[in-house]
């Protein structure tokens, strides 16, 4: 008997390290909640998502599927670090719900601040690209600055949230694909480069 729980133990290590090495991904630890389809088009992706150029590792920004890969992976109520293509200001926020798109909300006071700021303190429907970090990896994407609707982080001087497009995301009041909002995910993918000029630790 003891024979055989060894033979086991043995056979599970290395199932397990040839589970990592096929799956060597960011997104491996959700993989139990996409589909086969979903995580090839993310490993796909994500395939050079950093890339080396003179001998440096560089980032790489990536466009996914909001129904296909984001809706998944960048779960509800989970924290997430956002930088202003503009600007390069980082900042955070939780993702507070949304099922067409991510409606975000700044994870407290400071961080609202750094988001107002952006927009020159005075809310607005503007859409502006965003780089968005989900599991690893950055995600080209948009978002406006006018808070609306309601609000679940409550102290962070906020009153509602605000909404993050991504490719292929639709409103949720025309159900439609905002164009403006896909072309600032367009401008995110585009000057994706430039995120490596940025100091990411803050």
């Amino acid at each position: 008997m003891k024979y055989f729980f060894s033979y086991f133990c043995i056979c599970l290590i290395f199932l397990s390290c040839g589970l990592s090495a096929i799956f060597s991904y960011p997104v491996f630890s959700q993989s139990g909640t996409l589909t086969s389809n979903q995580q090839q088009i993310i490993n796909d992706e994500n395939e050079d998502e950093k890339y080396v150029v003179g001998g440096v590792q560089r980032l790489k920004v990536i466009s996914l599927n909001w129904f296909d890969a984001v809706n998944t992976i960048f779960t509800k109520y989970k924290n997430t670090k956002v930088i202003d293509v503009q600007t390069g200001t980082i900042y955070y926020v939780q993702r507070t719900g949304g099922y067409n798109h991510a409606d975000v909300e700044p994870i407290d006071k400071e961080n609202m601040l750094k988001f107002y700021g952006i927009y020159n303190n005075e809310w607005s429907w503007v859409r502006r690209p965003v780089w968005v970090e989900i599991n690893g990896m950055w995600v080209a994407g948009s978002i406006n600055g006018m808070p609306h609707g309601y609000s679940l982080i409550t102290d962070n001087g906020q009153d509602g949230h605000t909404c993050i497009h991504f490719e292929k995301s639709k409103t949720h009041g025309t159900k439609r694909v905002d164009e403006a909002h896909q072309e600032a995910v367009q401008t995110a993918l585009k000057r994706g480069d430039e995120i490596n000029y940025i100091n990411l630790d803050e």
